[in-house]
């Protein structure tokens, strides 16, 4: 990003850049089903780590640091995190229905 350089998009999947390459009349299906995962899950968490992300491109590692902590904390009073937590004790990942609080 410093340096401007562009990122072909299978260096950018090897680097870590990207989680994932599609073909470009793949996106807008793609990126539809990845928006209806995101949304049916821990909705509360998304927009915490939204915001905590948004936060920290303004300030410094310290501050940061400090803002990630408050954050999870907020989560981890949640009721979604209470949800989550026994739904993965009791089924394993990925199989809690979360509530939005």
């Amino acid at each position: 990003m410093v340096t401007g350089r562009q990122v072909k998009s299978d260096e950018a999947l090897r680097i870590g850049l990207a989680d994932e390459v599609v073909e470009p009349e793949e996106l807008m299906s793609r990126a539809l089903e990845l928006a209806g995962t995101i949304s049916s899950g821990a909705t509360v968490a998304a927009r915490i780590i939204k915001r905590v992300v948004n936060e920290g491109v303004e300030t410094d590692v310290a501050a940061g640091l400090a803002g990630e902590l408050a954050a999870f904390e907020e989560v981890f009073r949640t009721e979604d995190s209470q949800i989550g937590v026994k739904s993965f004790l009791e089924n394993g990942p990925g199989k809690a229905t979360f509530t939005g609080r």
